[in-house]
């Protein structure tokens, strides 16, 4: 996580990060790509977020999960 691949703040409507701001356009739940997760590395997560700059995170729940605790400990 500390690599920087993730953004500092959950996706929402709209939020600036690194001086841009980024609206989160499309959330999908399932396994809808073959790529690995983020965070673990391991394939099959379920959880895809797409951001307006295009940039798309996949996550397991068990690392979005981590990423929430991540963020909230600031």
């Amino acid at each position: 996580m500390a690599s920087g691949g993730l953004p500092p703040q959950p996706p929402q409507a709209e939020r600036v990060i690194r001086g841009r701001s980024l609206r989160l356009t499309r959330t999908i739940v399932g396994r809808a790509t073959r790529e690995p997760c983020l965070i673990c590395g391991e394939p099959d997560p379920m959880l895809s977020f797409t951001f307006t700059d295009g940039r798309v995170i996949h996550l397991h729940g068990a690392c979005d999960a981590l990423w929430q605790q991540e963020r909230a400990a600031g």
